[in-house]
């Protein structure tokens, strides 16, 4: 028979203490009370901690308010009457609204008479403005003194203000602040009279915490025994630092800088012999400047010892030299009067290379096949006013896909917007084989997983400047601006000038206005599988 002592206390677990005898040893009530005020204590702690927790959330969710996406015009246009404009666009944030906005240059004696007089200038002169990349509306304008040599923005520790502009103009160098358009510094520009884009960047050489740039000068009409300079500049105040430093070389008519994939600084040359190039740290060190740079150890195994050039490749008829976008091991696109090469900087080896006759525009890089190698486009000039647009594996050479279009003069470059598929979009201006009326032009989209047909929409003709195709958000927004207008740079007669025309357009928006164009005999792809197609992109603004 159990015990009923046991039993009863497993049945109330939760009664005293049972004592020796059998005599339960029961709590005080002073003790029930202590621990009953500790568990209130504790209750009402934990209260206060969840309100005061809820009064900051709630409070911080009036206070601080949800970002705001730009809204944008999906179209929009700036307009300036009787003015002459340059071939140049440019995109930064200049309002901090995280919405890329529009830098272009016009001279315009109208429009501008006030703004000259401002400040003393003779008219015309130039206005460098900014435009909002949402609606088009002025940000800013700077006027300046005519005439306009070249313009770049996007430089870095211009006044210790971030990236701005820098202008060569009438006798001047002018830093512009992107965000205000002041002007940070202005200064002579006799000793680079004959400078050339594009600058060439170098980090702090002056020990003033920001970073400097060098003008190199040579005129390529000139003949080969005129010298070629490098000047260096402060980033901040725009006094030169270091002395002139004389590059040896002869027939010079371009240049570019370069980073090997140790990130070496070199200095490329492009002359009537071959594409040469210089350490950025040997002629630093010239102009007695010390940096960090560093030499590439294999280039300047091959370096004259004298000059310090270092041949990286001959080539006859060397017309342009351009670095391939995204790749791991630097590689340069080399185009010449009949050929396309790939030159891979670190063996100094010809990758390939495909004969081609007159280029029309500059190439231009993009994703077609899915390798994620940048290929290129580009157009070739076959005579009576026809192009042939290819694009060239970029692995390869190979020509992943051709088409014949009609053009006029001048030919914009084509441009290309990178997708989150990997591939890119092209946009391409022409004028197709059924439309050979002078009074209207046409843009093109071309997709490279439908090639089959090309997306055509005709607009009124007119005369392009420049062009460029872009997202205006991270992300976001994939659009192409246009500006038209006389050329500032050739002689427009009084009483024959027309409007300078800032546009942008919504890539998207042209689909629903486009027609197929097909491209080949292929039936398989419908007009509407191919805009449902552009429809559904997103963009991605990764770099090539």
């Amino acid at each position: 028979m159990a015990d009923t002592s046991e039993r009863g206390l497993e049945a109330e677990p939760l009664k005293g203490e049972v004592a020796e005898g059998g005599v339960s040893k029961e709590k005080s009530c002073t003790e029930k009370l202590g621990v009953s005020r500790l568990n209130g204590w504790r209750t009402a702690a934990f209260l206060l901690s969840l309100f005061v927790c809820l009064v900051v959330v709630f409070a911080f969710s009036f206070i601080l308010p949800c970002p705001v996406r730009p809204q944008y015009l999906s179209t929009w246009n700036h307009t300036l009457s009787d003015a002459a404009t340059y071939d140049f666009l440019a995109v930064e944030d200049a309002n901090e609204d995280k919405a890329m906005d529009v830098f272009f240059i016009y001279k315009d004696a109208a429009a501008s008479r006030n703004t000259c007089l401002s400040q003393n200038l003779s008219i015309p002169c130039l206005v460098l403005t900014a435009v909002d990349g949402t609606d088009g509306k002025t940000l800013w304008e700077r006027p300046l003194a005519a005439e306009f040599d070249w313009l770049e923005c996007g430089v870095k520790g211009l006044g210790l203000q971030g990236t701005g502009c820098l202008v060569a103009h009438a006798d001047n160098l002018t830093a512009i602040d992107k965000k205000t358009g002041v002007v940070r510094w202005q200064r002579s520009r006799s000793t680079v009279l004959n400078g050339n884009l594009p600058l060439i960047t170098s980090p702090d050489l002056n020990a003033d915490k920001a970073e400097d740039f060098a003008i190199l000068s040579y005129n390529p009409e000139a003949p080969s025994f005129k010298p070629i300079t490098l000047v260096f500049f402060s980033g901040k105040s725009g006094d030169q630092i270091g002395s002139e430093v004389h590059v040896d070389g002869s027939g010079v008519f371009g240049h570019q800088q370069f980073k090997t994939a140790s990130g070496a600084p070199y200095l490329l040359l492009l002359t009537k012999s071959g594409l040469y190039a210089v350490s950025l740290r040997r002629l630093a060190a010239l102009a007695g400047l010390e940096s960090v740079l560093k030499d590439e150890k294999s280039w300047e195994e091959k370096s004259d010892t004298h000059t310090g050039l270092i041949s990286l490749y001959q080539f006859d008829s060397l017309k342009r030299v351009m670095v391939v976008p995204g790749s791991s091991s630097p590689s340069l696109l080399v185009q010449t009067d009949s050929s396309v090469s790939l030159l891979h900087t670190d063996k100094l080896k010809i990758a390939w290379s495909t004969n081609t006759s007159a280029l029309l525009s500059v190439p231009t890089f993009g994703h077609f096949d899915k390798d994620g190698i940048p290929d290129i486009m580009i157009e070739e000039d076959v005579g009576n006013k026809t192009k042939r647009v290819l694009v060239l594996s970029g692995s390869s050479g190979v020509v992943l896909w051709e088409m014949n279009l009609l053009f006029w003069t001048p030919n914009p470059r084509p441009a290309s917007v990178l997708t989150l598929n990997t591939y890119s979009v092209f946009m391409l201006w022409g004028q197709s084989p059924g439309n050979q009326t002078n009074e209207m032009h046409s843009s093109f989209l071309l997709h490279p997983r439908l090639s089959q047909l090309l997306l055509e929409r005709r607009n009124p003709a007119q005369d392009i400047v420049s062009f460029k195709a872009m997202l205006l958000e991270r992300g976001r927004h994939a659009c192409y601006l246009v500006l038209t207008g006389p050329d500032g740079r050739q002689r427009v007669e009084p009483g024959e000038t027309e409007p300078v025309i800032l546009t942008k357009r919504k890539i998207k928006d042209d689909v629903s206005e486009s027609v197929a164009l097909r491209v080949s005999a292929d039936e398989s792809i419908t007009e509407d599988e191919v805009k449902q197609e552009f429809y559904r992109l997103r963009f991605s603004d990764k770099l090539l």
